[in-house]
């Protein structure tokens, strides 16, 4: 008799906590900061979202007062999110599994390398 077994493995893969800026972009929309990260913030309350498509990069540019289009910032003990879904969507660049990257300041925007 032969048994074909599959293991049980619902769980994603897990990244060590790191002393680094790190940033997930997850399949649904949120882009997680994680506290290193979260600094590049300077405690802004609102972000503005861009996109380049020539080089497949997302910038975030923090802001401190809510305007036409931004996306609200949220803070946590472990760093910060911005839910971004319709933003990712509207690009059709809504990643299928989590993406990590590390963020890098580049003048009032934070960019971060999508591929």
């Amino acid at each position: 008799m032969e048994y074909t077994f599959t293991l049980y493995e619902p769980k994603k893969e897990r990244i060590a906590n790191s002393d680094h800026p790190l940033v997930e972009i997850n399949p649904s929309g949120r882009i997680i900061f994680n506290q290193k990260a979260s600094e590049l913030l300077a405690q802004q309350d609102f972000c503005m979202l861009g996109y380049d498509p020539q080089n497949h990069a997302l910038g975030i540019m923090p802001i401190s007062d809510s305007k036409l289009n931004s996306f609200t910032i949220r803070y946590a003990a472990k760093g910060a999110y911005i839910g971004a879904k319709k933003f990712f969507r509207f690009f059709e660049i809504l990643p299928p599994k989590s993406i990590h990257a590390a963020p890098a300041p580049f003048g009032e925007f934070i960019s971060i390398q999508l591929k």
